[in-house]
Protein backbone atom coordinates (compact mmCIF):
# COMPACT_ATOMS: atom_id res chain seq x y z
CA UNK A 1 0.00 0.00 0.00
CA UNK A 2 1.36 3.28 -0.78
CA UNK A 3 1.79 6.44 1.34
CA UNK A 4 0.92 8.89 -0.91
CA UNK A 5 -2.47 7.82 -2.13
CA UNK A 6 -3.19 11.40 -3.85
CA UNK A 7 0.24 13.27 -4.40
CA UNK A 8 0.12 16.79 -3.39
CA UNK A 9 1.44 19.26 -5.95
CA UNK A 10 4.06 20.20 -4.21
CA UNK A 11 5.43 17.10 -3.34
CA UNK A 12 6.11 15.96 -6.98
CA UNK A 13 9.22 17.59 -7.30
CA UNK A 14 11.17 16.21 -4.49
CA UNK A 15 12.49 12.67 -5.85
CA UNK A 16 12.83 10.80 -2.31
CA UNK A 17 10.30 8.94 -1.05
CA UNK A 18 11.53 9.31 2.39
CA UNK A 19 11.48 12.76 2.19
CA UNK A 20 7.84 12.40 0.53
CA UNK A 21 6.57 10.33 3.24
CA UNK A 22 7.55 12.17 6.00
CA UNK A 23 6.50 16.12 5.00
CA UNK A 24 3.26 13.77 3.73
CA UNK A 25 2.68 12.65 7.55
CA UNK A 26 3.66 16.44 8.53
CA UNK A 27 6.74 15.14 10.45
CA UNK A 28 9.55 17.69 10.92
CA UNK A 29 13.43 15.90 10.38
CA UNK A 30 13.92 15.81 14.10
CA UNK A 31 10.23 14.48 14.94
CA UNK A 32 11.12 11.68 12.11
CA UNK A 33 14.88 11.49 14.17
CA UNK A 34 13.10 11.38 17.94
CA UNK A 35 10.09 8.92 16.46
CA UNK A 36 12.63 6.33 14.71
CA UNK A 37 15.48 6.95 16.70
CA UNK A 38 18.09 7.59 13.76
CA UNK A 39 19.94 10.53 13.74
CA UNK A 40 18.67 13.50 12.25
CA UNK A 41 22.18 14.27 10.33
CA UNK A 42 21.49 10.64 8.52
CA UNK A 43 17.65 11.48 7.93
CA UNK A 44 18.97 14.44 5.60
CA UNK A 45 21.28 12.18 4.35
CA UNK A 46 19.58 9.55 3.12
CA UNK A 47 16.67 12.65 1.66
CA UNK A 48 19.66 14.63 -0.27
CA UNK A 49 21.12 11.03 -1.86
CA UNK A 50 18.16 8.41 -1.74
CA UNK A 51 21.14 6.15 -2.53
CA UNK A 52 22.06 6.41 0.79
CA UNK A 53 19.18 5.20 2.10
CA UNK A 54 19.23 1.80 -0.07
CA UNK A 55 22.64 0.98 1.54
CA UNK A 56 21.30 1.52 5.55
CA UNK A 57 20.61 -1.13 7.50
CA UNK A 58 17.32 -2.99 7.12
CA UNK A 59 17.20 -2.00 10.86
CA UNK A 60 17.36 1.86 10.25
CA UNK A 61 15.16 1.82 7.21
CA UNK A 62 12.63 -0.16 9.10
CA UNK A 63 12.62 1.81 12.04
CA UNK A 64 11.98 4.92 9.25
CA UNK A 65 9.19 3.22 7.64
CA UNK A 66 7.72 2.21 11.11
CA UNK A 67 7.62 5.42 12.48
CA UNK A 68 6.13 6.87 9.03
CA UNK A 69 3.68 4.15 9.24
CA UNK A 70 3.96 2.80 5.92
CA UNK A 71 6.02 -0.22 4.54
CA UNK A 72 9.86 -0.47 3.92
CA UNK A 73 8.79 -0.32 0.08
CA UNK A 74 6.99 3.16 0.30
CA UNK A 75 10.16 4.85 1.31
CA UNK A 76 12.92 2.87 -0.91
CA UNK A 77 13.22 4.37 -4.39
CA UNK A 78 13.50 1.34 -6.64
CA UNK A 79 16.09 2.34 -8.98
CA UNK A 80 18.74 2.15 -6.22
CA UNK A 81 18.14 -1.50 -5.31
Amino acid sequence: MSVLLYEDPKLAKISSKLKKARISKGFTQDSLSELSGVNIKSIASYEQNFERLSNASISTVYRLADALGCEIEDIINKETL
